[in-house]
């Protein structure tokens, strides 16, 4: 969930991912992000702020124009499963990305989901 080059096999959009601090991935570690998404580019740096492994992960994630924070849990759920619960709280700083707020965050809504298939869909054919 942390790594770049896994990152880049299942988030659709990632197009880059550039680590900006060296040793294994923890709190304090950071990332240079670029998303490619209908023709529009968003750099974002992300910095992990919490890491509890193998059950909890939380970025913040700076752009242009927007704030948010990310936060992955995984449970272990009856029957021998895992469960991914993954929020992402955002703030959009600019006054256009404000008033188109309702757009872009259905369609954020619907890359992650996408996004969370995809990844399903390679950890269920790695088992």
């Amino acid at each position: 969930m942390v790594e770049s080059t896994k990152r880049l096999e299942w988030m659709g959009a990632l197009q880059e991912s550039e680590p900006l601090t060296d040793g294994e991935p923890g709190a304090g570690t950071r990332y240079r992000d670029v998303f490619v998404d209908h023709g529009q580019r968003i750099e974002l740096e992300a910095e992990v702020v919490r890491f509890e492994p193998p059950g909890y992960l939380e970025v913040s994630l700076r752009g242009d124009g927007v704030e948010a924070t990310s936060s992955q849990r995984l449970e272990e759920i009856d029957g021998g499963g895992t469960r991914l619960t993954a929020l992402i709280e955002t703030e959009y700083t600019k006054r256009l990305l404000r008033m188109m707020a309702g757009v872009v965050t259905r369609h954020a809504q619907q890359r992650l989901e996408s996004d969370l298939a995809e990844l399903k869909r390679i950890v269920e054919a790695e088992s």
